[in-house]
């Protein structure tokens, strides 16, 4: 079994994409695997926190469609293949780039437990790139009513990769998170959500918390954070991840 893929991705920006992702290659780290962790958001988020902890290989991450990548071992945290401003020519260029993605990942699978791929928030060819190499995918979604427009998208956009080109692809679900619990109009949202999206939603959610942001500029998970609100966030995100992993079939 080699390096399972996992891209985290929604069409919509501010839904917590990032935080999500890489608590997710914090987790499965702490379990001690060795993760490589893709950005190919544009924002680089992910690549901002993970720069204080992690091991920033030399690659960057539009290096991944341009040519052979070879030679990244893994490090003793998270290996980071940074996002950087190259990545916008990618969207103009060519489809073969596609194949040059995939070929790269391969290559790099041999070192690799798994990698999280965090996508930009558009359809494009990064985010394409990303939903055809992967085994699986996790959707972050935000409970508002502009966020929820589109949900239908994003379904017909991961289940048509799958349909067309990646026949494997694992829909790990929806992950509902940034929950304001004392939102009405939230919670009714998520009563919708329940009634129509069911067997596609991960049956947790992530709170919207301070110590969230707070424990991510520290480089550490928020359950790390020795503050009773981060207990708190920590709980639902080991939760809401023990639901994935057992979606995933287990981590190694």
């Amino acid at each position: 079994m080699g390096m399972q893929k996992i891209t985290v991705s929604n069409q919509k920006g501010g839904v917590g994409k990032s935080t999500i992702a890489v608590h997710l290659a914090m987790s499965i780290r702490e379990q001690g695997n060795s993760v490589l962790f893709v950005d190919l958001d544009p924002q680089a988020n992910a690549t901002k926190t993970l720069e204080r902890i992690g091991e920033a290989s030399p690659v960057a991450a539009s290096q991944l469609f341009n040519g052979e990548v070879v030679g990244i071992e893994a490090a003793e945290g998270i290996t980071l293949i940074h996002a950087d401003g190259a990545m916008a020519d990618i969207e103009r260029a060519d489809p073969a780039v596609l194949s040059t993605f995939r070929r790269n990942l391969e290559s790099l699978g041999e070192s690799f437990d798994y990698c999280i791929i965090d996508t930009p928030p558009t359809l494009g060819l990064r985010m394409t790139a990303a939903l055809l190499v992967a085994d699986h995918v996790l959707a972050p979604i935000e409970l508002e009513e502009y966020s929820i427009d589109g949900i239908t998208k994003m379904l017909q956009t991961i289940f048509g990769v799958k349909e067309k080109w990646n026949p494997d692809l694992n829909f790990l679900g929806m992950l509902p998170n940034r929950f304001n619990p004392r939102s009405l109009a939230q919670k009714e949202t998520l009563t919708n959500l329940v009634k129509n999206y069911s067997h596609l939603l991960i049956k947790a959610k992530i709170g919207i918390r301070s110590s969230i942001p707070e424990a991510l500029a520290e480089g550490i998970p928020v359950w790390e954070l020795k503050k009773t609100a981060a207990r708190e966030a920590g709980r639902e995100f080991k939760e809401a991840f023990a639901i994935v992993y057992e979606k995933m079939g287990g981590l190694k």
